[in-house]
């Protein structure tokens, strides 16, 4: 401080009157100026810098910089930082387009492609018992929150494994990264696949592309060899057990497995993947290597060429429209309006 009060006398400018006040006045500014880069307000305890004194005038204002901080955190940051990886050149202009969908984006610092590979891994090394089965392939894919149902929110990013033998529909927990539940469905007892554009909101132009909002329904017969197992936290690994009098009448002795491929984020694609891959033709190759296991299953049951596999709209864009009911149109535009 004295090298500083020296420097600026030489300049024609004394503040030895004041040694004390004209730095913490200077220390407090230059906090101000920081704290809003990371906060978006002035720091706290702004007052107590300047006048080394406290009061309830100082703690009702750093209240009103705390709120402004959270608003902030929770609303403001997405869009900032949108704008922040675009501007620095880490994303393109379509982080916008996926901004307005989802009023978020996403990290392009973490690698999604990486964290979904280490789920498909882990739900293989615990869903599969039996050592004599030959894993096909597995994928990411969302599926909605309740089994035997193609629309119900929120949809969740689930795996699904194939192998040469069944199907394991695996629910993830991505926060401990451990499977929650899983349901195995033998290949033989499947009786279809339904492919087609798959539309479950109609809210944003990226929701209605029935090119990239595609997915495909599995229809089984369920049989012996079909399981389900849920991970409790304890002992137990079943589904509870529901009294036979509580349980609907079902409409229909098959069931189904429902699964929307994951949308592509064009925005973190500067530089073009040669291993990208599209929406429509990921489901295509899904449908087509479950279709190829199944059969080959079913071949002692059929004679000659036989597909599973039909293209049919799951949801089309004119159902989705009549199902987007008017207090999800009205809180979309507030989220909007707030968001962006």
């Amino acid at each position: 401080m004295r090298a500083l009060e020296s420097q600026l006398k030489a300049e024609g400018l004394n503040l030895s009157t004041k040694p004390r006040q004209w730095f913490d006045m200077l220390w407090a500014d230059n906090g101000d100026a920081i704290s809003k880069q990371y906060s978006s307000t002035a720091a706290l305890k702004g007052d107590f810098t300047r006048t080394r004194k406290r009061d309830y005038r100082g703690a009702l204002n750093d209240f009103g910089l705390t709120l402004s901080r959270y608003f902030n955190n929770i609303i403001g940051d997405y869009f900032t930082q949108a704008a922040i990886d675009y501007l620095l050149g880490n994303v393109t202009s379509h982080v916008f387009e996926e901004f307005e969908a989802d009023m978020m984006t996403v990290d392009p610092a973490i690698s999604m492609k990486r964290v979904r590979q280490d789920a498909i891994e882990t739900s293989l090394k615990i869903v599969i018992a039996d050592e004599s089965e030959e894993l096909i392939d597995g994928w990411t894919l969302l599926a909605p929150k309740e089994q035997n149902v193609v629309r119900s929110f929120p949809f969740e990013e689930s795996v699904l494994l194939l192998t040469n033998a069944a199907l394991y529909a695996c629910r993830f927990d991505w926060n401990v990264e451990k499977v929650s539940c899983f349901e195995r469905v033998d290949l033989r007892h499947v009786q279809g696949l339904t492919l087609g554009p798959y539309i479950t909101s109609t809210l944003a132009p990226a929701h209605t592309d029935e090119k990239r909002n595609v997915g495909f329904v599995v229809t089984y017969m369920p049989g012996s060899g079909d399981i389900t197992r849920v991970n409790t936290r304890s002992l137990e690994s079943t589904l509870p057990v529901v009294p036979t009098s509580t349980l609907p009448e079902p409409l229909s002795p098959t069931r189904i497995l429902a699964f929307k491929a994951i949308p592509n984020p064009a925005s973190l694609a500067p530089i073009p993947d040669p291993h990208h891959i599209l929406e429509l033709d990921l489901i295509r190759s899904v449908c087509d290597k479950i279709n190829r296991a199944a059969s080959a299953e079913h071949h002692h049951h059929y004679k000659g060429p036989r597909t599973l596999v039909r293209e049919h709209p799951i949801i089309s864009l004119a159902e989705a429209r009549r199902s987007t009911g008017l207090l999800e149109q009205i809180g979309y535009s507030l989220k909007k309006l707030v968001w962006a």
